[in-house]
């Protein structure tokens, strides 16, 4: 089983991604499935239907009820109340036994990857014979492209969301049909290689001193930087590149 983990900050476009990624599969007539793991999630916002739902177990506004919390603290809750349930997650996942396994996550991403809980439910949740994860990280190019700082805080963030979950990663550009062509190329340049930061700060939208911020480009790591695709989910565009990498990464890691 391939398990392609989609990951991103709040409003990076990750259930949107996670249709257009099933929806591709769907086109190539592959054996698939969704997973939607965020127990916050309004049924009405889902643009897909999910073959396992978390929710089924799990939701956050009955939790918020039950236990007289806010929506933060719920989710919260939620997602450490759902290592009762990793034992029904994996027996639905074994039911199915999908080749390939979309897994969408929790909105607010801090929540899933920044607290014990969220490690502790991907290793876990598939740990099956032979299963194979993959991390998709989505950057979101409006915070991307807001100041320096904000480019080289997103770019942390992903090198911090790896050493989480110590699986593989590939970078994708979210929105890409937002932005004109040459924003987008100088943004997947600077993302590839953050010294070029100071070479095209004419994309920001806020200027700041670049001294500082450049001290510390030389100190990223290259986890995050080896090849980022632009996706845009409404096109389809970058989906076919997104797959191809999951492939390599697939097999390079099994």
């Amino acid at each position: 089983m391939y398990v392609a983990i989609v990951l991103g900050t709040a409003g990076s476009g990750k259930t949107l991604f996670t249709k257009a990624l099933s929806e591709y599969l769907e086109d190539k007539n592959l054996d698939y499935a969704v997973l939607n793991l965020d127990p916050g999630v309004l049924a009405e916002n889902l643009p897909y239907s999910p073959d396992i739902d978390v929710r089924e177990f799990i939701k956050a506004e009955e939790i918020m009820r039950e236990y007289n919390l806010g929506p933060n603290g719920a989710l919260i809750a939620s997602m450490d109340l759902l290592m009762n349930f990793i034992h029904d997650l994996r027996q639905k996942i074994q039911e199915l036994k999908p080749e390939y396994l979309v897994v969408d996550t929790p909105g607010q991403m801090e929540i899933f990857a920044y607290r014990p809980s969220g490690p502790a439910i991907v290793e876990n949740l598939f740990r099956f014979p032979a299963a194979r994860c993959a991390i998709i990280y989505l950057f979101d190019p409006f915070l991307c492209i807001y100041s320096p700082s904000s480019l080289l805080s997103v770019l942390l963030l992903a090198e911090s969301v790896y050493w989480r979950f110590e699986l593989p990663m590939i970078s994708v550009l979210s929105k890409s049909d937002l932005l004109d062509q040459d924003t987008l190329e100088k943004l997947i340049t600077m993302i590839n290689d953050p010294e070029k930061i100071a070479v095209f700060e004419d994309v920001f939208q806020i200027k700041q001193d670049l001294s500082p911020i450049l001290s510390v480009t030389d100190k990223l790591g290259t986890i995050i930087a080896k090849e980022v695709v632009p996706v845009s989910s409404i096109t389809g565009e970058g989906i076919f590149d997104v797959f191809s990498l999951l492939l390599n990464t697939w097999s390079v890691t099994g």
